[in-house]
Parts: C-alpha cells; sequence; structure tokens
C-alpha cells in the first residue's frame, strides 16, 4: 500500500435537494489536501411506504446505511479514517472498517468537558459515536501525518461544488 493511500482522509456528506432527492458524496483527499478519488450517488428518493414504516429511523437509515454504505464500498481507496458533517452518516460506522467522525466548528464552551469520543483539532470538533470512542485515536494519528492542517469543514464545500455541477450536466 503506498503512503498516499495508507494516510489518505476521506469526508462523505449528503445533499438534501427537495425538488431532486438525496445526493450522496465522498471526496478522498491525499495528505496534502488533494482529491485522489471522488464519487457521488444518483438521486435517491424514499416512497411514502418507507417513510411510514421506517418513522424516525429513515434519515439514518437513508444517510448511512444505504448512501455512505455504498459510497464507501464504490470506492478504490480506503482511507484511514471519515470525515462526515451530518449525525445521520454516524450509523455506517457498525458496517464498516474505518473510523468515522462527525467535524463540526469548535464552540467555546465544549473545551472544558470533552469527553473520551471526541477532541479538538484545528479549530474542529470532531466527534465519534459513543460505542467508537476508540476512533479518536486512529482519527488523531491520521491528522498528525497530513502535510498541511486544513479546515475539515472545507472538503464538504467541495462535494456540495461538484455534485451541484454534475446536476448542470444532466
Amino acid at each position: 500500500m503506498s503512503d498516499q493511500k495508507k494516510s489518505a482522509l476521506g469526508f462523505l456528506t449528503v445533499i438534501n435537494d427537495s425538488a431532486k432527492g438525496l445526493f450522496g458524496g465522498y471526496l478522498i483527499l491525499n495528505p496534502a489536501g488533494r482529491p485522489v478519488e471522488f464519487h457521488c450517488t444518483a438521486p435517491v428518493r424514499p416512497n411514502r411506504a418507507q417513510q411510514i414504516l421506517y418513522g424516525a429511523t429513515l434519515e439514518p437509515f437513508l444517510y448511512g446505511e444505504q448512501i455512505a454504505k455504498t459510497l464507501i464500498e464504490k470506492s478504490k481507496i480506503t482511507p484511514r479514517a471519515i470525515c462526515v458533517d451530518l449525525w445521520s452518516i454516524l450509523c455506517v460506522r457498525p458496517m464498516i472498517s474505518v473510523p468515522v467522525l462527525i467535524v463540526e466548528p469548535e464552540k467555546p464552551d465544549v473545551s472544558a468537558a470533552l469527553s473520551e469520543n471526541e477532541f479538538i483539532w484545528n479549530g474542529h470538533l470532531l466527534r465519534a459515536a459513543r460505542e467508537n470512542a476508540e476512533d479518536v485515536l486512529e482519527m488523531k494519528a491520521c491528522l498528525e501525518e497530513l502535510l498541511i492542517g486544513f479546515n475539515l469543514l472545507e472538503p464538504f464545500e467541495r462535494i456540495r461544488e461538484a455534485i451541484a455541477e454534475a446536476q448542470k450536466a444532466v
């Protein structure tokens, strides 16, 4: 495995377009913050029966089990860790072997009361699901290998823009 693949970091999000449906995007960056792989889904729309039967569990099912899992399995590169920006995507974690953490802007009142499943890096609060607190150690190791200290929320914007651009072409 090349060093680039070994230290790659994934970013995965889901965009909810009220007219077209849900679009998932998965961007894998090398340690310099450059893209090495990108995938996105066709629109996903739950039908009325799914909305009724899944109830409050529909969003985690669609975002994590359907969209995120599909994108991760489609990828040729397995990153060291995956960053997400929506809580519903975290439910993919039991289905994959890669640490998954949600990235949020650092909140001033959080620093004093961090739990074992969260940490602050470069102005960002990263959290693993409670049952996957060990993901924090792997994510910290991965972030230490990055060649640049970039904004961890910025790749999500790249994904949103790439999906918007792809929709223009359709």
